[in-house]
């Protein structure tokens, strides 16, 4: 029963992982997408929860993690240290990394003028915070896959460089506005 209980913890905590990251996205998205102040409140309301969503799923996913990998004796393996490095580039980069631009997003949207909407666009446009984004989601389903398929040190490896490679192919990938879809079209 116990063993259920911290399983089922873990894997809501993956899951609030999950939603955390799909809140930023979907409050990046919003914030850069309105016209107005009170357009991009709501998108500064979801990124202003996303720390606490972020505190309490890792949290949970690795005080049970533990548990569960001393219980079953895998805390030494390969998959599980390709995790840990996978968790903790996660955490850099969630943390140090992109702090300083979420810091100037809350910076403009905290000036009540509603002139500071182009700030704010600006602000949630930086590319360190879509960056961030890509690479936590990324190496987060590395880190699912891994605790599925418990590979060996070289594929556990070869999943995290495939990660990677993602990362930097959304990177290089741009999206075109409407805007620009139709210029020159009549």
């Amino acid at each position: 029963m116990i063993r259920s209980l911290v399983l089922f913890t873990h894997v809501v905590g993956v899951l609030a992982l999950f939603v955390g990251l799909g809140l930023e996205w979907i409050g990046l998205d919003g914030i850069q997408r309105s016209t107005t102040r009170a357009e991009a409140l709501p998108g500064l309301r979801l990124i202003a929860i996303v720390p606490r969503v972020f505190g309490t799923a890792l949290a949970a996913i690795v005080v049970s993690g533990f548990y569960l990998g001393a219980r079953v004796g895998v805390l030494g393996n390969d998959w599980m240290r390709a995790s840990y490095g996978a968790l903790l580039l996660m955490a850099i980069v969630s943390g140090p990394v992109s702090r300083s631009p979420m810091r100037a997003l809350k910076r403009v949207a905290d000036i009540p003028a509603d002139g500071t909407v182009s700030a704010m666009r600006a602000a949630a446009a930086n590319p360190i915070l879509r960056l961030s984004l890509r690479i936590r989601i990324a190496f987060g389903l590395a880190i699912v896959f891994l605790m599925i398929a418990k590979p060996a040190a070289g594929e556990s490896l070869l999943v995290l460089a495939l990660a990677s490679m993602v990362t930097i192919a959304t990177s290089l990938t741009r999206r075109t506005t409407p805007s620009t879809a139709v210029q020159g079209y009549r």
